[in-house]
């Protein structure tokens, strides 16, 4: 079993890894050709959108994968009737998103409403890709994702590079290549959706079918995770939304861009392990309809072991070199800005901590999906999101981005220790796994503490700093890694 999940995700991992590059690359990009006030529109209008498209989704995709894996002989009728609601929820929310914008301060002119409309497109196009995406993850042949996905990004790269880099060299014409970042975005979405499209095909036919009452069902079984899944994503992009109304505007874009910068960053990073949960909520599912107590909590677990691992080699590496990574892909700007006590570096050190708790959170919340109590999820959500809102409302007027980094954190603390609490009044630890754990926490603080020593002698310049002690750390953690996770491995495999 493990292994086909292993060969799953890898395929996966490896599409994200290779993304992730090209993502980065373009965050340097963009902050480099953009003014700082622009940037600061870009990641402003792909929070606000990124909020209605969560809303959009409801949860869709890992229900499909769910309702698939329980279901297998119903999986034409599941991939369409989710198409077509797929495609009438992303109507009406952008109908939504559209007419609110339009009474924000900082978002009724022109351009931005220009680019929230062709978001608004690469949004709805998500939507449809994702549910087929959904198929190949049910059926583990997510082998050709890594194709469609990285073709995708290379599109939306090439096309920026040839829009900022050769079309529109001059300044006055900054506001036309700030519209064709979205165009190129769309194009590349375009692509991978259509060559995801091709290869689905070769599983089931692809088309739309409206059957009005399983429709229903699947909406009313999505509504709670989607809900939940729409909130968890409030309390994680409204700051910069509330940063946009909050500051007057001329201080609020730059301090979006600040702030900004490195919750990209933290996106990016988000995204690489919670396709390795949604490789193995198929078979999870399968554990809880069969009632195998003890194999859940072996997954669990080891899902755990696997999430911490991660978590912690990423919090380390990011948090000996963030200063040194801000300064080779963004301007001097967002390591001294004018008008600002704090800088980027400072909010990616805070918003580390988010990753490493998020890791950890989405490990519980995929054990609630299984077990078909995706409602509560709702619940903590919900609360979560209100001291969120409170919080920000309170701290972002007197501290600005940073303190809006900490609540952040203190809201995904809080959201990590109540899963925790829920998910572990049913399921058993097994002791060898809480031991392999402390050793990662262990060996991840020496490494740490080894490598910012290393690299405090050295002085190393930002660019040796990245390429020569940034590897180093990487192969001398994953190593002592595969040393004290051997019993486990092996016994998994």
């Amino acid at each position: 079993m493990y292994r086909k999940i292993a060969s799953n995700t890898i395929a996966q991992i490896a599409s994200k890894a290779i993304t992730a590059f090209i993502s980065i690359f373009l965050i340097g990009i963009l902050t480099k050709y953009l003014p700082i006030e622009m940037y600061g529109n870009y990641n402003k209008i792909y929070s606000y959108l990124g909020i209605f498209a969560f809303l959009a989704d409801l949860g869709l995709y890992t229900i499909t994968i769910r309702e698939i894996s329980r279901k297998p002989k119903d999986i034409q009728r599941i991939v369409w009737n989710v198409l077509t609601l797929r495609a009438w929820l992303g109507l009406l929310v952008w109908i939504l998103a559209f007419m609110i914008a339009l009474g924000l301060p900082g978002y009724h002119d022109s351009l931005t409403l220009i680019a929230i409309f062709i978001v608004w497109w690469f949004t709805l196009v998500s939507l449809i890709n994702s549910s087929l995406l959904a198929l190949m993850q049910s059926q583990m042949k997510m082998e050709f994702s890594l194709i469609s996905v990285v073709s995708w990004k290379l599109v939306n790269i090439g096309l920026i590079c040839i829009f900022l880099l050769l079309v529109f060299t001059d300044v006055t014409q900054t506001p036309q290549a700030f519209i064709w970042v979205f165009i190129a975005g769309f194009a590349g979405i375009v692509l991978n959706t259509y060559m995801n499209y091709v290869y689905a095909k070769r599983i089931i036919p692809i088309k739309f079918l409206f059957e009005k009452e399983y429709i229903k069902h699947i909406f009313k079984i999505s509504l709670p995770y989607g809900l939940a899944l729409f909130l968890s994503v409030v309390y994680f992009k409204i700051d910069i939304i509330l940063l946009s109304l909050l500051e007057v505007p001329e201080k609020a874009n730059i301090s979006i861009a600040l702030y900004g910068l490195p919750m990209k960053i933290i996106e990016v990073l988000m995204v690489l392990w919670g396709f390795y949960l949604n490789s193995i909520l198929p078979s999870l599912s399968k554990k809880f309809t069969e009632k195998k107590s003890v194999e859940i909590s072996h997954m669990l677990w080891m899902s755990l072991k696997i999430l911490i691992s991660f978590a912690m080699l990423i919090f380390i590496m990011w948090n000996l070199f963030a200063h040194d990574i801000i300064w080779i892909i963004a301007t001097p700007q967002y390591l001294d800005p004018v008008g600002h006590i704090y800088n980027s570096a400072w909010a990616l050190s805070i918003t580390l901590w988010v990753l490493l708790f998020h890791f950890i959170s989405l490990a519980f919340i995929y054990m609630l999906i299984a077990s078909e109590r995706q409602w509560i999820l709702l619940w903590v959500n919900s609360f979560v999101a209100i001291i969120n809102v409170i919080g920000n409302l309170l701290l972002i007027p007197h501290y600005s981005f940073i303190w809006a980094a900490v609540v952040t954190l203190l809201s995904q603390i809080i959201l990590m220790s109540i899963c925790w609490y829920i998910v572990l009044k049913t399921i058993k630890i097994p002791r060898i796994y809480i031991i392999n754990i402390i050793y990662t926490l262990w060996i991840s603080i020496w490494v740490f503490y080894i490598f910012l020593v290393i690299k405090k002698s050295l002085e190393f310049s930002s660019l040796w700093n990245v390429l020569l002690l940034a590897p180093m750390m990487f192969l001398t953690y994953i190593a002592l890694e595969l040393i004290i996770s051997r019993k486990i491995l092996k016994a998994n495999t």
